[in-house]
């Protein structure tokens, strides 16, 4: 991950309500778990100008069974004028108001297109920096965790915001909630 080493300031409110906001999501995942598109919710949640402030990025999940990278969710903060301001208000309405978004849908349905786990090593930081120009990301940083069932979660992102430089520890933690999140069928 690309960031200057920048600690935040615990006495700044932003910061309380980004820890507050976080703290809050397991919450709401639970009480939206049949919610198709959860894992979408949630990356959009986690990456507004408010909370990481990303640019854009996409949540894949590696599967090592399958041999294949799967797309789960897409965030650019320019198809945010689709949704609601608040993605957890009426979140069974968020796939019908995102239906234009471009880059959320093809970062959703992206199933490797015959690329193959092999041809990414999800260890090599040059083959995930390329993966996420590829993906439509510019100058992308990176990480990955593990996940149940041998499987990797894989969160690619361009930085939106300078502050958002001093957030790396919070959206390490904030990027496993996508974790908790069910991949339901296309």
């Amino acid at each position: 991950m690309k960031f200057p080493e920048v600690r935040p300031n615990e006495n700044d409110a932003a910061y309380h309500e980004l820890v507050r906001s976080l703290v809050s999501l397991p919450h709401k995942i639970i009480k939206n778990h049949e919610v198709d598109d959860l894992a979408q919710i949630v990356l959009h949640d986690i990456s507004h100008h408010n909370h990481l402030g990303l640019k854009k990025a996409t949540y894949l999940i590696d599967n090592p069974d399958f041999d294949q990278l799967l797309g789960v969710a897409g965030y650019s903060e320019d198809e945010c004028k689709f949704h609601q301001p608040d993605v957890w208000h009426e979140s069974h309405n968020f796939s019908h108001d995102m239906r234009d978004a471009e880059f959320h849908n093809n970062m959703r349905n992206f199933l490797g297109n015959g690329l193959k786990r092999k041809d990414v090593n999800i260890h090599d930081e040059d083959d995930l920096n390329e993966l996420g120009t590829k993906l439509g990301l510019k100058n992308p940083s990176y990480l990955t965790w593990p996940m149940r069932h041998g499987n990797h979660g894989i969160l690619l992102f361009e930085v939106e915001q300078p502050h958002a430089a001093h957030h790396k520890d919070i959206l390490h933690s904030a990027a496993g909630f996508l974790s908790m999140c069910p991949c339901h069928s296309r």
